[in-house]
């Protein structure tokens, strides 16, 4: 095994070295040798793998929300609650599973081929100023945001919409799930094997579901597994998925993208006002209005927004790096020059 790593390490790194002097080592050699590898096992395989893992994740959650979670609270909520629970779990399902199809299809927006400059050297096109090149993607992108290997591509400016209501629904329905099935999990694990309330005690259950042999056949150890397992999960996902969405409505309320930031470099002062008070800005409902794609037509929040809709958001490839001088002193403190960012 040790003959076969270092033969296998041998060949890698045997071009990392200068042919003027073996014995030093050429850094952009090696990283032209390394680079095609790292890309290779983010985009072929750890991109597809958390791309079907987040299809497993969900099946799992729905799976013990349908089997487990409804028809226990079901016995201690009334008909009137868990209805509407039921339809609302319908929905943000639904809603998360388009937005995440979407996000992943639709392309997050390059450069048309033009003679214009500036110019990046590596596509040999056109790069606007609110472009970025993806080293990853390979391509330039429009508005870009980051590069996301749930999404295994960018988030620019066709899929960015797809992808904030996509980690906007995952939050709620997480934190729905934590709400909903805190008599579940209090019963079944927190006071797991100390009462006769568990969900394999109970004579209602075993009456009335098909599946209820499947779950607690293997003894309540099993369920007290799964429902920790779960719980845990939809909690830990609100609480980074739910701080994540809420920092990508400060980057939109500004007008702004997380790399946009980076490049500006706002000061310390200028970032706290920024993530604390994002509805100040004075631009705050025009932004939201071109991001989501509002401003065009007769389009409503209600229909295009809160449902599931394909339409494009026009008014976002607007924002080609106009200059505003008020936003970028707060955030920049430079009156002397201002940076260009995206609004």
């Amino acid at each position: 095994m040790r003959h076969l790593t270092r033969r296998l390490f041998g060949k890698l790194f045997c071009c990392c070295h200068r042919k003027d002097s073996p014995n030093k080592f050429n850094v952009e050699i090696c990283f032209n040798r390394i680079f095609p590898i790292v890309n290779f096992l983010m985009r072929r395989v750890l991109g597809r793998f958390l791309y079907i893992k987040v299809y497993c994740i969900l099946a799992f959650v729905l799976f013990v929300s349908v089997a487990i979670v409804i028809p226990y609270e079901s016995l201690y909520k009334p008909f009137w609650v868990m209805i509407p629970l039921c339809f609302f779990a319908v929905y943000i399902a639904g809603n998360l599973l388009f937005h995440f199809n979407k996000a992943c299809r639709v392309g997050p927006g390059s450069p048309k081929k033009s003679d214009l400059l500036p110019r990046c050297f590596i596509c040999n096109n056109h790069k606007p100023v609110n472009a970025h090149h993806c080293s990853i993607c390979g391509i330039c992108v429009l508005n870009m945001d980051h590069h996301c290997i749930w999404l295994n591509q960018c988030v620019g400016a066709c899929n960015h919409r797809y992808f904030l209501q996509f980690i906007g629904f995952t939050a709620l329905g997480c934190g729905t799930f934590v709400l909903a099935a805190s008599n579940t999990f209090y019963y079944n694990y927190w006071k797991a094997f100390t009462t006769n309330k568990m969900f394999c005690d109970s004579d209602i259950l075993a009456k009335e579901l098909p599946w209820f042999e499947f779950i607690c056949g293997h003894g309540p150890s099993t369920l007290v597994s799964i429902i920790f397992a779960a719980y845990l999960l939809c909690l830990i996902v609100f609480v980074m998925i739910g701080g994540f969405f809420y920092w990508n409505f400060v980057l939109i309320s500004f007008g702004d993208t997380y790399l946009g930031v980076i490049i500006n470099a706002p000061t310390l002062k200028g970032l706290v006002n920024m993530f604390f008070f994002p509805c100040r800005n004075e631009h705050f409902h025009e932004n939201w209005r071109r991001f989501l794609g509002l401003d065009v037509g007769n389009r409503t929040f209600f229909r295009h927004i809160l449902l599931p809709s394909s339409h494009d958001a026009s008014g976002y490839f607007e924002w080609t790096g106009r200059v505003r001088d008020d936003y970028n002193n707060k955030l920049c403190g430079e009156k002397k020059e201002t940076p260009i960012t995206i609004v």
